[in-house]
């Protein structure tokens, strides 16, 4: 094949692999998502997650509790979920899981222990909140 008709074929294929993203199709395998509240001893932790598309609704984790939710990532559109964290006296953001930051180093499992300064990545480095 010439390379003007290489061009033309991968012009054709971007409209098509977008369309199929937008529709869902373009899906890696399934992912999960561990909170894991680890704020001082009594300290219930609120959270309110959410993607462009999905509404987790409101969880409230006792201290030293846990709780996961799982998604299949899109591989085009970089799958996007934020969420809300609040005890008392604090509420902060954050994306807890953010396909571009988050693809390769959170393959399968994304485990967070939130901390008052901020939620860290079981066995990596903590980050800082987006508020």
């Amino acid at each position: 094949m010439n390379s003007s008709i290489r061009l033309f074929v991968v012009f054709m294929i971007i409209p098509v692999l977008m369309r199929a993203c937008s529709g869902g199709i373009c899906l890696l395998g399934k992912t999960q998502v561990r909170i894991h509240n680890s704020l001082p001893e009594g300290i219930t932790l609120t959270v309110h997650c959410k993607s462009k598309n999905d509404d987790l609704g409101v969880q409230q984790i006792p201290h030293g509790g846990t709780w996961k939710f799982h998604f299949r990532p899109n591989v085009f559109c970089k799958t996007l979920f934020f969420c809300s964290m609040q005890w008392p006296g604090q509420f902060h953001r954050f994306d807890i899981y953010d396909g571009e930051r988050d693809t390769e180093r959170c393959e399968e499992s994304c485990k967070w222990d939130v901390k008052p300064t901020g939620p860290c990545l079981l066995n990596m480095a903590c980050e800082n909140w987006n508020s």
